[in-house]
């Protein structure tokens, strides 16, 4: 008998955004990190704020899309979703996310991504953003034993990371214990996703 055991739940979702609306959260999102900078070049160096606190309406609208199909298609039954806090990344070229876990701010974290290529509807959406490339999105195998740093991957492995190509309208989520980074970003616009911090609670015991 051989087991697999301790998977990593992720989930993919198309919100079917009009263009107009994922274009006005972009600009929007673009006026509040203007609003919030430090002057520092870091990608993080912004006061703190919370987008989803009812101050940028077109925030609080992608919310009320997101979050019901998080509740029903991730967290399910046995648990509930009790907080919502969140805050957008912006990158210009050259900008990357380096590996790291936001296990101590939330435990579900949900990523939207406002801007990039457009889904065709008629095709296999996995197909589609399961891509590797400029300014991919990856969520990592919890262990990096060998696949993760070039070694040779052994028959029963996969490989240690799952790599997302962001696209218009495109929403993922994932345990927030995961590590997970972003290639460089190379365009000339700047780049925005939206990070949903989310807390649950379980309902079983």
């Amino acid at each position: 008998m051989r087991l697999n055991l301790f998977p990593t739940a992720v989930g993919l979702w198309m919100l079917n955004t009009l263009p107009t609306f994922d274009q006005g959260l972009y600009q929007d999102l673009l006026k509040v990190h203007g609003a919030m900078r430090t002057g520092s070049e870091e990608i993080w160096g912004r006061q703190p704020h919370d987008i989803f606190d009812g101050s940028v309406p077109s925030a609080s609208q992608l919310a009320r899309m997101a979050l019901p199909i998080l509740q029903r298609d991730f967290v399910g039954p046995q648990g509930r979703i009790t907080h919502l806090q969140g805050r957008e990344v912006v990158r210009v070229a050259g900008m990357e996310i380096m590996p790291h876990s936001d296990e101590g701010e939330c435990h579900l974290q949900a990523v939207y991504f406002p801007n990039g290529p457009e889904l065709d509807l008629s095709q296999d959406l996995q197909q589609q953003v399961n891509q590797y490339g400029r300014n991919a999105f990856a969520i990592c195998n919890p262990d990096w034993r060998t696949s993760g740093f070039g070694k040779c991957l052994m028959p029963w492995e996969t490989h240690a990371k799952y790599w997302i190509q962001p696209h218009r309208g495109l929403l993922v989520a994932f345990d927030a214990r995961a590590i997970h980074f972003q290639k460089p970003y190379l365009g000339e616009a700047p780049f925005i996703q939206v990070l949903l911090n989310i807390k649950v609670e379980r309902l079983d015991g």
